[in-house]
């Protein structure tokens, strides 16, 4: 994150201020107690907190509203942070308003927003490119202490830990969370409420502000004139200092880069020599390689030809013995060829035999299939006709004949319970019964039951009727119901009895046993085909064998079966492999002759020219060096390569010399120093002039308009405030301190960051030797906490080290962690309220050179009431705030 400006308005003591900012480099604010240095800050904090909404009316928007009169404070901030860049603006009115929280964006898009809208777009953005850990943790704040930036116990430590994104061992923090938890009880309470000694101490400061405004206002005007034209005369003969001080340490350091250029230039001509004797003591030694290798290779030709010529005396009988073996090779292998040209035809001639039978069993096997599958596809038809037409189950049959047995059950129980008439014919005679007329002959018998009633006449001649009773008569109906009944069930099942259907039962039976077997035979007979693929895979094979028939012509006669057929083939099988080896090894018996042969001839001819070529080498390589010996001789080339030896040697003494040197007057630190050093007087002369023609304008308007008297009660009261002020600061700092370092150590305890600590110590380091000079050197533990300082080959622990030093390592420390999370733009800027007022004149010069180099990569705001603190930061820009 960057700021690049900031105003405010009616501001607590501020009534209106403005201030610009270098995004890069340093940026001193300067003014006298109360003049709003620490005020600023305190907007920043406010416009950033996501808590303290414009309508807000929290104690600390109370506390930034201006005292006798009625005004709303606000305060407007430039800042980029990520792609992002963004003016944001805040007015805490007593009343709410649309305006009163405004945010232009103008990159990368660019956006207008107001109200609660643009505060949530504003911290969106904060929260998206911010660590807001990290920005709490590089500022020093005005009256709290100021501890080392370690791991373990700072605010820092938490950010660095958070941009690791690594995880630490939470055992070690054990006893620093205790010590934590207790610094975070003494202001706060278990549910996050403030103590009431920090309410009280808040109350105070603003009785005593309220008595310093009322003063002020009677004070204001020509006092602020006075005040002013006394500052500067005090800050005239401190700046005469400075520039007279800038001056000489200017002087001291152009001397000092001088004396090391000078160290330099010797570092040089002693290289450009050692390079030079390098060179002839490389080449001497090359000339003497050389000089070996050309001997090397005259013996090594001489033997090479020697052995050339043992070769070309063995190599004429072998070419003789090879061809003689080729010769015979090929004979055999010709022979080999024809005798398995028969065993390849008597094979195939074999393999087609059996074929062919094989056919004839398949054909004949094919047909067989295809005729069972005919025959069980129409048993399979005749069952599903049988099974269509007949639709009785065995619960059918079961129903009817429990309807049949109601039956019999209720016709004898009628006929038990019934009145019975018997009828004896004496003589032939015609019977009417229920009109129905029956013919009985003399002698027959009729026993009548009667079950409802029932009439019985002789026609002419007698009527006789019997009524049955109501018992009989209700058996009768049971009859009735019972014969109704069965007629229902045998009509449902198209059957005219029991009976017919059992037979039909047993007849659906029947066929689903015989579709059962017809699927089971069609299945076995099918397999993975269909009927009309068997019957044209059974036409095909009887083709085949067909055409066999007329096309085989052969002089062996036709094996009987195919069983036969196949041991022949196998035979003939067997005895073909045994043809095809013996051609292999014919063939490759042939090959290898011919190799031979080859390689022989190729040997005997390769050899000749070799031996050509190997006695012009030879005679080459004796002409080489015979030349080369004619120029210079063994021993006169082996004393040359000794004596530039020694000339190396001596040079690349004098050279580490000068460059031991060069290391201890550490010219890199000067040439920072000398440059620090320089702008600071530029700045320093620029300052007195400007102090001294201020001084004169406020004098001659001082002398027209005369004094009004002294303010010796408004200072006895703003020694008050002051004193409560940095009271109550250092209270609220530590509170709010105990806050955040809860809520961060709480969230991150756990974590570790291991990561940073070497390019950590290389950036302590870096400036800690502008600071301290070339031999400063720190010991970073795994906390990332500085352990030990190292300073002119003494080595303490930070504990032993003077309150001023441990301040310093702790601004070295920030401005370390700056540049390293400062990248493009990154990080957040550093923020010194008053720090280093416990170091000495001479170690605030070192320090503003450090600053000033620190500033090359990230952006510090320092807010000074003493300007002579930071005169020695070269580059930076001054702002000076009036008083109010």
């Amino acid at each position: 994150m960057r700021i690049h400006r900031i105003a405010l308005c009616s501001f607590a003591g501020v009534d209106s201020a403005e201030v610009n900012f270098d995004t890069v480099g340093v940026t001193v604010i300067e003014g006298d107690n109360e003049a709003g240095k620490t005020t600023v800050v305190t907007a920043l904090h406010l416009l950033l907190d996501r808590k303290v909404r414009d309508r807000s009316n929290k104690e600390e928007v109370k506390a930034i509203r201006p005292v006798h009169r009625d005004a709303d404070p606000e305060v407007e901030a430039d800042i980029s942070t990520g792609p992002y860049r963004f003016v944001f603006s805040k007015r805490w009115g007593r009343t709410s308003s649309r305006n009163a929280t405004m945010l232009e964006v103008t990159a990368p898009s660019r956006e207008q927003l107001t109200g609660d809208e643009a505060h949530d777009r504003a911290y969106e953005i904060l929260d998206e490119t911010l660590d807001a850990s990290l920005l709490q943790a590089l500022q020093v704040h005005q009256g709290a202490e100021l501890l080392l930036p370690t791991f373990e116990d700072t605010e820092l430590g938490a950010a660095l830990d958070a941009a690791a994104g690594t995880v630490s061992d939470e055992d070690r923090h054990v006893d620093l969370w205790t010590a934590i938890e207790a610094e975070y009880r003494e202001y706060w309470t278990p549910t996050g409420r403030e103590k009431s000694s920090v309410a009280e101490s808040r109350h105070q400061l603003e009785e005593a502000e309220a008595g310093v405004a009322s003063l002020e206002e009677q004070l204001r005007g020509i006092e602020s004139d006075a005040e002013t034209a006394a500052r500067l005369a005090d800050d005239e003969e401190r700046l005469a200092v400075a520039v007279a001080d800038a001056s000489e340490s200017r002087d001291v350091c152009r001397r000092r880069v001088e004396a090391a250029e000078i160290l330099e230039n010797e570092l040089s001509a002693r290289e450009r020599e050692l390079g030079v004797a390098d060179r002839d003591h490389e080449r001497a030694r090359e000339d003497q390689r050389q000089r070996v290798g050309l001997v090397d290779d005259l013996g090594g030709q001489e033997r090479h030809l020697a052995e050339l010529h043992g070769q070309a005396e063995q190599s004429a009988p072998a070419l003789a013995a090879a061809r003689r073996l080729s010769k015979n090779a090929e004979d055999a292998w010709s022979a080999a060829q024809k005798r398995l040209d028969e065993a390849q035809k008597s094979s195939e001639l074999a393999d087609r035999d059996r074929e062919y039978l094989r056919q004839i069993i398949e054909a004949g096997q094919f047909r067989g299939r295809h005729e069972r599958l005919l025959a069980a596809r129409e048993q399979l038809e005749a069952a599903d006709t049988v099974i269509d037409e007949i639709n009785l189950e065995d619960e059918d049959i079961d129903r009817i004949e429990a309807a049949e047995r109601a039956l019999i059950q209720a016709q004898a129980a009628a006929q038990a319970g019934s009145a019975t008439v018997t009828a004896s014919a004496l003589d032939d005679v015609t019977l009417v019964i229920d009109g129905a007329a029956v013919q009985v002959v003399q002698g027959d018998e009729r026993v009548l039951h009667v079950t409802d009633a029932m009439e019985i006449a002789v026609p002419e001649t007698l009527r006789l009727t019997v009524a049955a009773g109501a018992e009989a008569r209700q058996r009768a109906s049971d009859v009735a119901d019972a014969t109704a009944e069965l007629r229902r069930l045998c009509e449902q099942s198209a059957v005219s009895d029991l009976s017919a259907a059992r037979a039909a039962r047993q007849r659906r039976v029947d066929a689903e046993r015989e579709r059962r077997e017809a699927l089971s035979a069609m299945e076995r007979d099918l397999a993975d085909l269909t009927v009309e693929e068997i019957a044209k895979r059974a036409e095909r094979l009887a083709a085949r064998v067909a055409a066999y028939q007329t096309e085989r012509v052969a002089e062996a006669p036709l094996p009987p079966d195919e069983k036969t057929a196949t041991r022949a083939a196998l035979d003939l099988r067997d005895e073909l492999k045994e043809r095809q080896s013996e051609f292999k090894e014919a063939e490759s018996a042939h090959r290898s002759a011919q190799t031979a042969v080859s390689a022989e001839e190729m040997n005997h001819a390769v050899l000749g020219a070799s031996i050509q070529a190997a006695e012009r080498a030879t005679a080459d390589a004796r002409q080489r060096l015979e030349s080369a010996r004619a120029q210079i001789t063994d021993e006169e080339l082996d004393e040359r390569v000794a004596a530039t030896g020694a000339t190396a040697r001596t040079a690349q003494t004098a050279r580490n010399s000068a460059q031991n040197q060069l290391e201890a007057a550490d010219i890199d630190s000067l040439r920072s120093r000398l440059s620090n050093a320089e702008a600071s007087a530029e700045r320093a002369e620029d300052q007195l002039a400007a102090n001294r023609i201020e001084r004169r304008d406020l004098l001659v308007s001082l002398e027209l308009r005369g004094e009004h008297g002294l303010d010796t009660r408004l200072g006895l009261a703003r020694a008050e405030r002051d004193s409560l002020a940095a009271e109550h600061r250092s209270l609220e700092a530590r509170a709010a301190a105990s806050k955040l370092l809860h809520e961060v150590f709480e969230r991150r305890r756990a974590e570790a960051q291991q990561r940073y600590r070497e390019p950590f110590k290389q950036h302590i380091e870096r400036f800690g030797r502008i600071a301290y000079g070339g031999s400063f050197n720190v010991e970073v533990g795994d906390d990332l906490g500085i352990e030990r300082r190292a300073l002119d080959g003494l080595t303490l622990d930070v504990s032993q080290l003077s309150t001023g030093a441990r301040e310093q390592l702790g601004i070295i420390a920030r401005l370390a962690c700056a540049t390293l999370v400062s990248p493009d733009g990154g990080g957040a800027p550093v923020i010194l309220d008053d720090a280093l007022g416990w170091s000495d004149p001479a170690r605030l010069k070192d320090m503003g050179a450090a600053i000033n180099k620190a500033g090359d990569d990230c952006q510090i705001i320092i807010l000074t009431c003493t300007p002579g603190r930071y005169a020695h930061v070269g580059n930076a820009t001054v702002v000076r705030l009036p008083t109010s």
